[in-house]
């Protein structure tokens, strides 16, 4: 009786075994079929994402190109802009150099008194504040003939006062009633400043085209 039952026993144990073994041995295979599965979709996948990611990087690269071309004819312009922007200042400032030139010749003090007495005919006349830089008013000017000149154009008397504050400009002369409400500003600096689009532009055609 216990032979048959170690014999039985071994049997089930061997049966058990093999058993085992063909699960082990199969499960083995099916991992294997699994990863191999995996590997050949994975280079299926990769395959198939090839020309996708060249056609990305193909895109990329033109597009990088394309914002590095543009980036540099970006700068280019604003060169040729800065460039052209030196050329103009450089005009504009050889301008008012040649103003301060003229403002020292014999020529300059009936421009000086043309420029009072329009700024005094645009305030209306009456008594009027002239303000001039410190060259100009040391100028033998005839205020009160200019006077009279600006009178007989408003219809009212005109009366014209040297001021003793001196004003930091290339030439000209700012007109201000004598409470210093309404002003005039007829200097050549502001004159340029007044007319600089117009300059710059004219200055531009001639360099430039």
């Amino acid at each position: 009786m216990m032979e048959s039952l170690r014999v039985i026993t071994e049997t089930i144990l061997q049966e058990a075994k093999k058993s085992a073994e063909s699960i082990i041995q199969e499960a083995q295979e099916s991992v294997e079929a699994m990863l191999e599965k995996q590997r050949q979709l994975g280079i299926q996948r990769a395959n198939e994402l090839i020309p996708s990611i060249l056609k990305k990087a193909e895109s990329e690269a033109g597009f990088n190109k394309l914002s590095i071309m543009a980036n540099a004819k970006i700068k280019a312009n604003w060169a040729v802009l800065s460039e052209k922007e030196r050329w103009i200042a450089a005009v504009l400032n050889e301008a008012k150099n040649m103003l301060r030139i003229f403002t020292q010749s014999k020529e300059y003090l009936p421009i000086l008194e043309k420029l009072i007495a329009e700024a005094c005919i645009i305030l209306g006349g009456e008594e009027l504040e002239v303000l001039l830089n410190e060259h100009d008013s040391t100028l033998q000017l005839e205020l009160d003939k200019l006077a009279k000149e600006i009178g007989e154009k408003n219809g009212s008397k005109t009366k014209l006062r040297l001021s003793e504050e001196k004003i930091e400009v290339i030439g000209g002369a700012v007109v201000a009633t004598m409470n210093g409400k309404v002003v005039m500003d007829n200097t050549f600096d502001d004159i340029i400043r007044r007319r600089e689009k117009d300059l710059r532009f004219k200055i531009a055609k001639i360099l430039f085209e």
